[in-house]
């Protein structure tokens, strides 16, 4: 993805196109994301009210495996 994604791109190139759909063909599915702008952008938001999601509270734990690697070679 080339720029930044703001959070009506987030909606635009990522949940209309792709998320929507599949949580639309699960029934009672939860959606998961972390605290990053454009998730959390009241655009992005309003556009997930219409779907259930996890709550994911500030300053918690990343549970994406990948990010403790990134982690330890930061260190």
């Amino acid at each position: 993805m080339r720029g930044n994604l703001t959070g009506q791109r987030y909606i635009d190139d990522i949940l209309r196109q792709n998320v929507g759909p599949f949580l639309n063909g699960l029934p009672g599915a939860i959606f998961k994301q972390d605290n990053a702008r454009p998730h959390t952008a009241k655009v992005a938001q309003d556009f997930l009210r219409h779907f259930q999601t996890l709550p994911w509270p500030a300053r918690s734990p990343d549970l994406s495996p990948v990010e403790h690697v990134w982690d330890q070679l930061k260190r």
